[in-house]
């Protein structure tokens, strides 16, 4: 399974090859906070919903947040420098146990394990 953070989806929304092949060939996961963050955002720079909603709705794995995922994420974040919230969408991926994570955060790069591959879009 490929994860995916709030930035793939903007990308999908733009028509980035890349993301449009990933959403097309790969399942996807994407953390609850990234629906928060699509959801917030659409808000804020007046984007409607449905341009999210729709790739959102097929077929990608929304992860929920867990007190294991939490304390995964602290140390993350404390590890990194990462914010909070990229901090837990990363533990949530890796939790669920995917290797590829793309991306549009530069913060993301700063994840450095052997098992997992951080691509930035």
């Amino acid at each position: 399974m490929i994860g995916v953070d709030t930035g793939f989806f903007f990308a999908l929304r733009e028509g980035d090859p890349t993301a449009l092949k990933v959403f097309e060939e790969e399942d996807i996961a994407a953390s609850v906070l990234t629906r928060f963050e699509l959801r917030r955002l659409s808000f804020r720079k007046s984007i409607p919903w449905s341009d999210f909603a729709v790739h959102l709705t097929r077929s990608v794995m929304i992860l929920e947040l867990t007190a294991e995922t939490a304390d995964q994420a602290a140390g993350i974040s404390h590890g990194t420098g990462l914010p909070a919230i990229d901090a837990l969408i990363l533990a949530s991926l890796v939790a669920a146990g995917c290797r590829t994570i793309y991306t549009r955060d530069e913060h993301f790069l700063r994840l450095v394990r052997q098992d997992v591959e951080i691509i930035r879009l």
